[in-house]
């Protein structure tokens, strides 16, 4: 019999952690409530005692998300005083962070419910102070301001440095870079030359 949600230990973050996983295995379409309660083996009204449908559940799994990736784009700020030292590190922990959360990646970029998401992860919620593009943006910025002498503008650069990074963080997730995870250490290598900065 299932366990009653109101004694299920932690319910709320047990459903965005199984809801991620059955969102991330069966697509926005297949994903129901009822689904993942049987998946946390709670009664199929429990979830709806901490989200209203799956629409706000996918939203709270997305800012989740969203959250952790700006957390690990911030620590770039702390591991490096020198702005172009930050902006590289920023490009590596972009890539480790995909790298060691490949449902986040597919989340935010690849899902099926990607159209209903564009509300949450874009336009709207890029210049939030705690969005990654956010994070991004300050990095360039600064990165300017200490080397005004960069050819690109920001615009130029803010693209260049993302679609670098996603571009490589793609292709380690789906496996089109030979050694999986064991490939961070070149991309690591590739980013702090001088090719890349």
């Amino acid at each position: 019999m299932a366990k009653d949600g109101y004694h299920h230990k932690d319910l709320k973050n047990e459903l965005i952690e199984k809801g991620l996983k059955i969102l991330d295995e069966q697509g926005y379409e297949a994903f129901s409530m009822r689904k993942l309660a049987a998946a946390c083996g709670v009664s199929q009204t429990a979830p709806y005692r901490h989200f209203k449908d799956k629409n706000e559940l996918i939203r709270a799994i997305t800012q989740k998300a969203l959250s952790e990736f700006n957390t690990s784009l911030e620590e770039a700020f702390l591991a490096d005083e020198d702005p172009k030292g930050q902006l590289k590190k920023m490009g590596y922990y972009y890539i480790r962070f995909f790298v060691e959360n490949p449902e986040y990646l597919r989340l935010l970029f690849f899902s099926s419910a990607q159209a209903w998401m564009r509300k949450v992860v874009t336009s709207e919620c890029h210049n939030k102070e705690n969005h990654p593009y956010s994070a991004l943006k300050r990095a360039v910025k600064n990165y300017k301001a200490a080397y005004p002498d960069a050819k690109q503008s920001e615009e130029e650069l803010t693209l260049y440095c993302w679609g670098l990074v996603h571009g490589i963080a793609v292709l380690i997730v789906n496996g089109e870079i030979p050694g999986g995870k064991s490939a961070l250490p070149l991309a690591e290598r590739m980013i702090q030359s001088e090719n890349f900065l």
